[in-house]
């Protein structure tokens, strides 16, 4: 388990002219790699190891072997990020990255040992109780940050903890994520999404007056402003994935939604819809949250998940009409979102049968089923774990699904829903 924490170093006024001098330097060393990479379109770290690491150490000989190594990867990264088209550059006193020698964080005293032009730098740094038990982690790498502002140095540390976490073992929770609704999940829980787009119109309408006039204060005002929105997405979606992350299921399952703003049949302004959506970041911070729980986060097929019934399995676009879903075959009805995310319950405890929290399984005859889909599982593999409820089939011939024949009992209709409008945890 890898974590990244930040911390504040309390640095005198010398030192901190050391650590300025060591970006600038390091920033040479930068610009050393970079024109030679560009100029002989070579972006390999093995290559440019081989051709200038002694000649960067002659052009910046103040900075030590570690950061000119670090400088080099840090050059090859961004030629193969601009794709070799132009000389990457970056600001004086840019971020650096140090190796985990160059860089030790004590967590037991609270101090740092750090790497400059001028010799080691030894501080204390501002650490809270909740960052204490990360003293028996392992530093990886650090990068270190000047806020021009505040002139002040931030340290980002890298920890990497081998010490496994015993596995929590339970039920699966679909979650359906939407553009009307954050996120539905399939014990009933709704996260309704009328706050964030009312404050996201409020910002895209204020952006868009300021940019009009273009006068001087205008411009000042879109500063102050800028960043507001994108902390207040992270701060929803820090908010709703501890509450998923704290429920009683072990395993959560989401579909796989990469690349669905690219599709071809979308309006103009659906996909600017989807181009501001944050669901990769709600489904970063669910992820890492549950793997410090123990728990595990699996993805599934989305094709068809809003028109397929969760009642009889039978899949057909006219069930769905708008926020309703209303089956055309058994006339079962319900929230379209809220049925979604039974149907990715469903398909999820297919993939939890083969996570290793679930290992081992008992023996059997069936074959590999590991490259297969979800919704083209056998009923023999779906079988596999006495925990999996029967994954509906499908039946080519006929165009219908079938459900099997267990169903798990969190799965029934409810005799209510419970809505969950703006929670915020106490």
């Amino acid at each position: 388990m890898i974590r990244t924490v930040k911390l504040k170093l309390m640095l005198t006024e010398e030192q901190k002219g050391s650590l300025l001098r060591t970006m600038e330097a390091y920033t040479r060393a930068f610009d050393h790699a970079a024109r030679w990479g560009f100029e002989h379109q070579k972006c390999g770290k093995l290559e440019l190891q081989y051709a200038i690491y002694y000649e960067m150490r002659r052009a910046v000989p103040e900075l030590g072997a570690g950061l000119i190594q670090s400088a080099k990867d840090t050059a090859c990264e961004a030629l193969r990020q601009c794709k070799m088209r132009t000389v990457p550059r970056r600001k004086p006193r840019s971020a650096v990255r140090f190796p985990w020698k160059e860089a030790k964080v004590y967590f037991g005293s609270g101090t740092i040992s750090i790497y400059s032009v001028d010799g080691r730098i030894h501080a204390p740094v501002v650490l809270y109780e909740h960052l204490k038990k990360y003293a028996e982690w392992r530093c990886k790498l650090s990068v270190l940050i000047w806020d021009r502002i505040g002139r002040q140095f931030y340290i980002s540390v890298v920890v990497e903890n081998k010490t496994p976490i015993e596995p929590v073992k339970g039920n699966v929770l679909g979650i359906d994520r939407g553009l009307n609704n954050v996120a539905v999940c399939s014990n009933n829980m709704f996260f309704d999404s009328s706050r964030i787009n009312a404050t996201r119109g409020r910002y895209a309408k204020n952006k868009q007056e300021l940019q009009a006039k273009g006068t001087r204060s205008a411009i000042r005002r879109l500063r102050k402003q800028s960043g507001r929105e994108r902390r207040f997405m992270t701060c929803e979606n820090h908010r709703i994935s501890k509450i998923i992350a704290n429920t009683e299921f072990a395993v959560f399952a989401l579909e796989d939604l990469a690349g669905i703003n690219k599709c071809r049949w979308l309006d103009r302004r659906t996909k600017g819809k989807l181009r501001s959506w944050a669901y990769h970041q709600l489904e970063n911070f669910l992820r890492y949250k549950a793997e410090g729980l123990g728990k595990a986060v699996v993805h599934v097929d989305p094709t068809c998940t809003s028109q397929w019934c969760s009642r009889c399995g039978w899949i057909d676009k006219k069930s769905r009409k708008g926020s309703i879903f209303h089956c055309v075959r058994c006339g079962f009805q319900l929230n379209a979102d809220l049925n979604a995310s039974r149907i990715i319950a469903r398909l999820g405890m297919s993939e939890a049968s083969r996570l290793p929290i679930y290992q081992p399984h008992a023996a059997g005859d069936e074959g590999d089923v590991s490259g297969v889909r979800s919704k083209c599982l056998s009923l023999a593999a779906s079988l596999r774990s006495p925990r999996v409820v029967d994954t509906p089939s499908l039946n080519r011939e006929q165009g219908s699904l079938r459900a099997g024949q267990g169903c798990d009992s969190s799965l029934e209709d409810p005799p209510d829903q419970q809505k969950i409008f703006n929670i915020r945890p106490y």
